[in-house]
């Protein structure tokens, strides 16, 4: 078994070194990095335009179209090796207020790094082409889109400007998408002239039109009499061009990472400003809420107090109720009383009429007074008639103004209903309800008044009584006197005229009353009025709470938007962490990668022979895969862990499967390490999933390399989908 894969190994070998090498095509230039980076299809064909420029040294570069990218490469390697290379860029920029911005850049970009060799003409290809001289060109990029067909008539105009070394270059040609002819006119060309095409980031083509082309370009060409060769120069180009195209990523990637910062860093500031904000609110809630709350305790209290003088009003209610009854019945007995005594009068003066006519004779020299006495206490008859109906409209009135302080005490009753209801509605109206307590207390006052007024006409009625008791008892006095009407006359008349001018006393009396009495009822409606008025405030206060309430509910789900928001922004924040970590962690694995590849390069450059011997010392090189230079310790311990922990290593069958390292204890006691030194270049397998020689064999840039052949799957292989054995 250990002999079968001896052989295995000794003919990939042996297949390796008739094949040319990297070093014969590796110069410094390749490894050069762009100055002038923007995303653009030759961003990844950077590096070998640069190895390019020094391996042809043009003396007059022209790129046909307007791409900065490549016009500033060719700029930047002539200025580099100060070749004095003429660098013209042909074409003409779009219309657009972002694309003269950009054609201001691009000119300000040259007038600062390339003024002395950079030039740009304003003028399509085919009107351009009279500028240049026969045979004045050495190097043609044509910058065309992929779907164009004009490639075959560009160079058929431009073929006679081209030196004995042109050289042209065409990007895109490995594009196959629907529309793309440039692959088509590039494989028509191939059949004309040397060539070598890239592959990756689009494709990018190189005709040697020219026949006295550079050595470095004779092997270049050369390339292609072994496919191993090609796919070596077309990887090696490849990984330098991703380095470009990952700076440029990780530069556009820091850009938005900034603005992504800059981002969070205002949404972060909006939050706090909101969060503040909603801490105002909060504070001024929770000062409201307190505000309330001794509010409510105030209300609570008022409510209390209010019941107490409820209660009070309604005993004085129902006082002033019994008060009215007992003036009811008053008055209906002094109606009854008067009645009584207006029939004794009657009786009285028929009784003195009768003895009047008994005195007839005696009194017939004064008949004529009798006559004018009579008269007199018919116009006194009148008098009292006319006093008992003013008695009479005093008692209707009285009943008017007990109907309406029973009416009162009805919109008394409704108020305290309509109180009773508003009372739960009032729970943040302070001084509004104080207002209206107030109001309360004053028609609490007017009820107050309204009583005295009722007593004050009480007492007033009972004087009223008293008084019409006293002119009974001064007609009964006068009806007395009238027995001797002769020698009292004109006292009669006396007391006549103070009847009189108590019955006059008496309706002064009876209108101070009435006016007392419609000035309690406009007092009533002005109380009436009032309360409506604080009701109407109170609908505008409960109006103002429902506003306050909605706007705090507003807050609310500004607040919970707002931390949505905040949390949407931290996983965006978070995950572009991750693809950072990520991509610097790619970056690192490529950057270790390119400089593995700069050492494996320097290596072969020091340890390779002259160039006349280099064919004869391939061809006699002995037939033994090569080694990896020498690991330090820590690599070495560093490659053992990681084929340890790959599923592809089974130490137990390695074991098995060699005896002889089996057999010896130094080499048995890690059989990952002697894997990784020796057993991998032996052709020895580390598992039965992976076949080293097969891997070896399909895989000569890893023998060029020295890599392990597992390590190598691991780091690079594996990304790359390369095989592990025959079966896949």
């Amino acid at each position: 078994m250990s002999q079968q894969q001896h052989s295995v190994a000794a003919n990939a070998t042996q297949d390796l070194a008739i094949k040319p090498s990297i070093n014969t095509l590796a110069q410094g230039s390749m490894f050069w990095q762009p100055d002038y980076r923007e995303a653009s299809p030759w961003l990844e064909h950077l590096p070998f335009l640069f190895w390019l420029v020094e391996a042809l040294r043009p003396q007059q570069a022209v790129g046909l179209g307007v791409e900065s990218v490549a016009h500033f490469a060719v700029c930047q390697a002539a200025s580099r090796l100060r070749l004095g290379t003429r660098c013209f860029m042909v074409g003409v920029h779009e219309e657009g207020a972002e694309c003269k911005q950009n054609a201001e850049a691009i000119r300000a970009y040259a007038t600062d790094h390339f003024s002395t060799i950079s030039q740009w003409l304003e003028a399509t290809p085919t009107r351009a082409i009279d500028q240049f001289d026969e045979g004045s060109i050495d190097l043609l990029l044509l910058h065309v889109e992929a779907d164009d067909n004009s490639v075959d008539y560009l160079l058929d105009r431009w073929l006679s400007k081209l030196s004995t070394q042109g050289v042209v270059v065409v990007p895109g040609v490995a594009r196959r998408e629907p529309g793309c002819l440039v692959f088509r006119a590039f494989e028509t060309l191939k059949a004309r002239y040397p060539h070598f095409v890239f592959h990756h980031a689009g494709g990018l083509g190189i005709i040697a039109v020219g026949n006295n082309l550079p050595p470095l370009l004779k092997n270049l060409l050369g390339a292609l009499e072994s496919a191993a060769s090609t796919q070596v120069v077309q990887d090696v180009f490849a990984r330098l061009g991703r380095s470009c195209q990952d700076k440029v990523t990780v530069r556009h990637q820091q850009a938005l990472s900034q603005a992504l910062e800059t981002r969070v860093n205002e949404q972060a500031s909006n939050l706090a400003a909101a969060e503040q904000r909603v801490n105002e609110q909060a504070e001024h809630l929770q000062q409201m809420g307190e505000e309330r709350d001794k509010l409510k305790a105030r209300l609570e209290q008022q409510e209390s107090r209010f019941a107490q003088e409820r209660g009070r009003l309604a005993e004085r209610v129902s006082s002033l109720e019994e008060f009215n009854d007992e003036l009811k019945k008053e008055l209906m007995r002094q109606r009854e009383q008067g009645d009584r005594q207006a029939v004794e009068t009657r009786e009285q003066s028929e009784r003195y009429a009768a003895e009047s006519r008994d005195y007839a004779q005696a009194l017939k020299t004064s008949e004529q007074s009798l006559n004018q006495a009579q008269q007199q206490l018919e116009a006194n008859e009148k008098d009292l008639l006319a006093a008992r109906e003013e008695n009479a409209e005093l008692i209707s009135k009285l009943e008017k103004t007990e109907h309406s302080l029973s009416e009162a005490h009805k919109q008394n009753q409704d108020l305290e209903n309509k109180k009773q209801a508003l009372t739960t509605e009032a729970t943040e109206t302070k001084q509004m309800l104080e207002t209206r307590f107030s109001e309360l207390a004053k028609l609490t006052s007017l009820l107050e008044a309204n009583e005295q007024s009722l007593r004050s006409a009480h007492e007033e009625n009972t004087g009223l009584t008293n008084k019409l008791q006293k002119t009974e008892t001064s007609l009964q006095a006068r009806f007395n006197e009238l027995g001797q009407l002769t020698r009292k006359l004109q006292e009669s008349e006396k007391n006549y005229s103070d009847v009189e001018q108590q019955l006059a006393q008496q309706k002064k009396e009876h209108a101070t009353l009435s006016a007392q009495l419609k000035a309690a009822t406009e007092r009533e409606k002005e109380a009436l009025s009032a309360v409506d008025e604080r009701f109407r405030e109170l609908a505008v206060l409960t109006e103002l709470l429902e506003k306050n309430e909605a706007q705090r509910g507003q807050l609310k789900r500004e607040l919970d938007d707002t931390k949505s928001a905040n949390q949407k922004l931290e996983v965006d924040a978070k995950a572009n962490r991750e693809t950072q970590a990520q991509q610097r962690r790619e970056i690192e694995r490529q950057s270790h990668e390119l400089a593995n590849l700069v050492d494996q390069l320097e290596a072969l450059r020091a340890a390779a022979p002259s160039a006349d011997t280099s064919t004869q010392a391939e061809l006699t090189a002995p037939k033994s895969v090569a080694k990896a230079p020498p690991l330090t310790k820590r690599a070495i311990k560093r490659q053992v862990a990681l084929i340890e922990a790959s599923q592809w290593f089974d130490a137990k069958w390695y074991l098995a499967q060699y005896p002889d390292i089996a057999r010896d204890s130094k080499m048995s006691a890690s059989p990952a390490r002697h894997y990784l030194l020796m057993g991998g270049f032996e052709g020895r397998n580390p598992g039965p999933g992976f076949d080293s020689a097969y891997y070896l064999q399909h895989n000569p840039d890893v023998v060029e390399s020295g890599i392990n052949p597992l390590v190598h799957y691991l780091k690079f292989g594996e990304k790359e989908q390369r095989s592990t054995n025959a079966k896949y």
